[in-house]
């Protein structure tokens, strides 16, 4: 995935605003490799729109600009976890651990929460299916010589959004465990994002430990259980984070406010300080 481009129907853009660049962490909202995911987009077109204008309104199609054709719409079917978009806590389960709360859903969720400093955690090297540990995670801190703070936004940068639209993207990666998540909540950080399928492990790796340790539930979907006994939103198929500094950016990452919703989607955005 790149970042946004020129484009020759708008004209260049400009190199910097007020000093920073906006770099693109979003991917489109279509179908991925996930029978869980499919996405149906069916763009209105023009002609259809001025028909509609007809029918509805009395509008002749042939007196507008472009006779025959006015208005373009477009009818969306899919999941709010499609695309690039953030998880609120109600997606993690029904209730808060210990409390027994309904956790927050997506409309309630703080904005305040969603604007904030980044930081890019690179596991580029980590090896397929290894779970990271706590003490990893603070070694490849102490080695950026960054110390996170409250409502930092910690971008968990695995490499697998090079593999989108191929069959490797949903079984990919290396990615946090529970511990090293809860490392990085304790430091009062309130999301995290991935620019993988899932913030955890893909399912066939966590599934496999559930059932090689006789159906041990503490093996069942780490980082996201763990958001039932700690809130955090997470934000899920981001890209581009290769083309972020380790910190010193902001990250814009506001969920569409789906009522009663478990996830929204996101165009999410970093601004990085220019050269």
């Amino acid at each position: 995935m790149a970042a946004t481009q020129p484009d020759p129907r708008i004209g260049p853009l400009p190199a910097d605003r007020d000093g920073y660049r906006i770099i693109d962490l979003s991917i489109p909202l279509k179908d991925d490799p996930s029978p869980l995911m499919q996405v149906n987009v069916t763009n209105i077109s023009n002609r259809d729109g001025a028909l509609e204008h007809q029918r509805v309104l009395g509008v002749d199609p042939n007196d507008w600009p472009f006779p025959g054709e006015s208005f373009g719409d477009d009818f969306i079917e899919a999941t709010s976890h499609a695309g690039t978009h953030m998880d609120a806590p109600i997606h993690y389960g029904p209730l808060t651990i210990p409390d027994r709360q309904e956790p927050l859903r997506i409309d309630e969720w703080p904005l305040e929460w969603c604007i904030g400093d980044g930081v890019v955690l690179d596991i580029r090297d980590i090896p397929q299916a290894h779970e990271v540990t706590a003490a990893e995670v603070e070694e490849r801190f102490d080695g950026m010589g960054y110390e996170l703070k409250p409502l930092d936004i910690v971008l968990v940068m695995t490499g697998n959004d090079k593999y989108w639209e191929t069959p490797e993207y949903l079984d990919r990666g290396g990615h946090l465990g529970r511990e090293s998540l809860k490392w990085i909540l304790d430091r009062g950080v309130r999301i995290c994002g991935t620019d993988s399928w899932s913030f955890d492990r893909p399912g066939k790796q966590w599934a496999a430990d559930y059932l090689e340790h006789g159906r041990d539930p503490k093996y069942l979907w780490p980082c996201h259980l763990l958001g039932l006994e700690m809130p955090y939103a997470q934000i899920e198929k981001m890209c581009n984070l290769d083309l972020l500094p380790p910190f010193g950016f902001t990250v814009i990452a506001l969920p569409i406010k789906i009522h009663r919703g478990s996830a929204g989607f996101v165009r999410a955005v970093a601004l990085v300080p220019s050269d």
